[in-house]
This record gives structure tokens, sequence and C-alpha cells, in this order.
């Protein structure tokens, strides 16, 4: 059985180990190794704003036959430009956690028996990730080296979508949860600027007014963003 040893005026005293013991000592270990200085969480932090392009992918409602255009309906998302904002905390040269918002002004593409029209709405996407970069960042070259190389990096996360807009009359599912991957490439930009592209996929289950007698037939949807993004290194 594990121990532990109070030295205290010259006496050593023993006690068992117990549960609480073994789960407070995995915490303060963790959280020394997270949080201490040479480590710490906020060992490097990245404060971006991204501009970008939404490309959804298929429909989000349809029902019928386009091959019977009098009972044909459908509700199509539209390409649109996109802005965010995103803040990564760096634990290491490797691994870091981002958490981003972005919103696009995309159109909805209604075709019902009156033929197609496009209604204004918005999408906001919203996540957290894990982040692993491939090869770490460098502000300065390599020895012998004129130009810095770029760093490669995948991530994988959580988050929600939200649509809004009068075209969505549906009394649910305008939100809903996403899993969130991603890959992308970064480089730095002077002393302290970071240059990015990213490609993310925000993967969704899309079905409106569920139990209802308008409920909308359950779809798996892609919401793609490609992003341009400039970062300012707040701390390192």
């Amino acid at each position: 059985m594990w121990k532990t040893h109070l030295f205290n005026a010259g006496c050593t005293i023993s006690k068992p180990w117990t549960r609480g013991d073994a789960a407070a000592a995995v915490t303060l270990a963790i959280a020394t190794g997270v949080f201490a200085p040479a480590t710490g969480l906020a060992q490097k932090i990245d404060l971006g704003f991204s501009i970008g392009f939404y490309n959804p992918v298929g429909s989000l409602a349809e029902r019928g036959e386009r091959s019977m255009p009098l009972t044909y309906f459908q509700q199509r998302l539209q390409g649109t430009p996109t802005l965010g904002l995103d803040l990564t905390l760096w634990t290491s040269n490797h691994l870091g956690f981002e958490g981003k918002i972005t919103i696009s002004p995309a159109d909805v593409a209604v075709t019902d028996t009156s033929g197609t029209h496009d209604h204004s709405s918005a999408v906001l996407l919203t996540s957290a990730r894990v982040v692993y970069a491939f090869t770490p960042m460098l502000f300065k070259p390599l020895p012998g080296k004129r130009e810095l190389p770029w760093s490669f990096y995948v991530a994988a996360g959580l988050g929600i979508v939200n649509r809004s807009g009068a075209v969505w009359n549906y009394s649910s599912g305008l939100t809903a949860p996403v899993l969130l991957l991603n890959t992308g490439v970064r480089t730095a930009v002077g002393n302290r600027a970071v240059l990015r592209f990213d490609l993310e996929d925000y993967l969704s289950r899309a079905q409106f007014d569920k139990g209802l007698a308008t409920e909308t037939a359950a779809r798996t949807h892609h919401d793609f963003v490609l992003g341009l993004s400039v970062s300012y290194r707040v701390h390192r």
C-alpha cells in the first residue's frame, strides 16, 4: 500500500492513502503541470481576426421530388463571406486550446411551386477545439536559413450552429450541436503577428419542428469555412 511521510521535528508519520488523497494528488499534479510558469496554460496566447468564405453543402430542408415541381420544396443556404474572432492558448509548441466564433450573412435559396427565391439569413458558428501542431512555429529563422518555416496543424472540437432569419419559420431546430474538424497552416509575420490559413468542417444534424406535423426529415449537414486570419501573440 502506498504511504505518505510527514517530516516534523525529526519524526516520520505514516498513514495509508485514501481514494480522496489519490484524487487530490492527481489533481494537484495536473494543475501544477498545466499552470507552472515554464509550461503554463497561458505560455503562448494568440488573439486573432479572420475573414473567409462560407460554403454549406446540401440542403437543410427538402421534401418531394424535383421532377414534380408542384409539390417540391427545398431550403438551401448559399455561400457567402465570413468574419470571425478566435483565441488560442498554447500549452506547448505542439498542443493548444482554441475558442472561435464565426458569423456569415448567408442567404437562403427557397425553391417551391413559384420557383426559386433568395431570402436574407445569418449563420453563427461557435466552437471550442483542441489543436495539435505537427511542427512548432518559429518567429526567427533557423540557423543558416533566411525564411521562416510553415507550421501545419489539425484540430477537433465541439460547437453550436445557429441559423436566424424570417425564412426559418420553424419552432425548433434553428440551433444544433456540431462536430468541428479543422486543418490549417500558419507562419510568423514580424515579431508577434501570425498568419493562418484554415479549412473547417462544422458537421451537424439538421431537423426542424421535430415531433410536429411540420417536421422536416433529419439531414446530415456540412458547413465548410475557408478562412484567412491574422493573430497577435499577446503573451509569449
